[in-house]
C-alpha cells in the first residue's frame, strides 16, 4: 500500500475491530483521521475505501483547521439547544473549582495551578445540561414511537454517541449538545430501536428507517461530526 506516495493514506490511523461489521472512517480533533476495519477486511481494501471517500475526508479534515483550539473555551456553542454561552474565568488560588451559570454566561472560579479541576467542572456542567436537554427529547420519542426504555444515563465518551443495554438502559454522550437537532434525533431513534433489536440486523435498520427515512444521510453526517466537538473537550 503506497502510503508514502499518498499523503492522505499517510495520515490515516488504521485499526482493527472485532465488533465492527463495516469499514468506518472518523475525523476528530483528538485522533485525526482514523479508519476502523473488521478483521475480515484487508488493509488494501481499507485503503481502497479511503480512496473512494477522498473528497468527503478532505472536507472533514479542512474543518479541523477552524475548530476551537484545545484551550479553555471562551464560548460554548450548543447547537442542539441553539445557545451560545460566554465563559468567564476568575483565578482563585488554592481553592476548589466552582462554576456558576447566569444570563447566558458561565463563571468559572479556578486555581490556575490546577487547570484540570476547572476542566472537570466544565465537563460536569456539560453532563447536567445534556441530561436536561436530552431526557425530554428521548421521552417524547419513546412515547411517540411506542419504543419504551428503562433508564437514561449521560456520559462523556470519546467514540460512541450512544448505547443501549439488554435491559433497555440507554446511555447518551453529552457531546450531543454540540450537534444539530436532526443528527441528535437520529441517535435517539437508533438507540430506541435497540430496545427491540440489540444487533444491527436488517430488522433493526428497517425499524430505524420507519422512523427516520433519511437515516443513511444522518448516519454519514454523524460520522463526520467529530470536528463539531470542541478540541478542549476532546483533550479532556
Amino acid at each position: 500500500m503506497p502510503t508514502d506516495a499518498d499523503p492522505l493514506l499517510a495520515r490515516c490511523r488504521f485499526r482493527v475491530s472485532r465488533r465492527s461489521r463495516h469499514l468506518r472512517i472518523t475525523v476528530s480533533a483528538r485522533n485525526g483521521l482514523t479508519v476502523t476495519r473488521p478483521s475480515h477486511v484487508s488493509l488494501a481494501q481499507a485503503a481502497a475505501f479511503v480512496d473512494s471517500r477522498r473528497e468527503w475526508i478532505e472536507r472533514q479534515m479542512a474543518k479541523l483547521d477552524v475548530v476551537e483550539p484545545a484551550t479553555p473555551p471562551q464560548t460554548l456553542h450548543l447547537r442542539l439547544t441553539d445557545e451560545s454561552l460566554q465563559v468567564q474565568y476568575i483565578e482563585t488560588p488554592r481553592t476548589a473549582a466552582r462554576l456558576h451559570e447566569a444570563a447566558n454566561r458561565l463563571t468559572l472560579h479556578l486555581d490556575p495551578e490546577r487547570p484540570e479541576n476547572g476542566r472537570a467542572a466544565l465537563r460536569a456542567w456539560l453532563k447536567r445540561r445534556a441530561h436536561a436537554a436530552l431526557e425530554p427529547r428521548l421521552k417524547q420519542l419513546s412515547t411517540g414511537l411506542a419504543l419504551p426504555y428503562n433508564q437514561l444515563s449521560l456520559r462523556l465518551q470519546r467514540t460512541r454517541w450512544g448505547s443501549c443495554s439488554n435491559r433497555r438502559n440507554i446511555s447518551l454522550n453529552a457531546k450531543l449538545l454540540f450537534l444539530p437537532e436532526p443528527l441528535v434525533r437520529h441517535v435517539l431513534i437508533h438507540e430506541l430501536a435497540h430496545t427491540v433489536h440489540l444487533d444491527h440486523s436488517a430488522a433493526f435498520w428497517a425499524l430505524v428507517e420507519r422512523h427516520d427515512p433519511h437515516w443513511r444521510t444522518h448516519r454519514d453526517a454523524l460520522r463526520g461530526a467529530g470536528p463539531l466537538v470542541p478540541a478542549w473537550l476532546e483533550e479532556a
